[in-house]
């Protein structure tokens, strides 16, 4: 009986340590990649600026967000 709770209790833990890097692994693949912001814009000096890697580009009237690729 003890062996049993203490396996019980192994796989507990095992699962409450996992969860958030399945969780984060299930978010990333589901992610659909919709557009939040719609922020009309005229040029590229209307949309919000944010720090690097992220920026925000004018396209088709509408401030679309980008990542910028960073090299070694």
């Amino acid at each position: 009986m003890k062996n049993m709770a203490q396996f019980l209790l192994f796989i507990y833990s095992l699962i409450i340590f996992l969860s958030p890097f399945l969780g984060e692994a299930v978010f990333k693949r589901t992610e659909t990649g919709e557009i939040i912001w719609t922020l009309p814009c005229a040029t590229d000096t209307d949309c919000p600026k944010m720090g690097e890697p992220m920026y925000f580009k004018c396209l088709n009237g509408f401030c679309l967000e980008h990542i910028r690729e960073l090299h070694d």
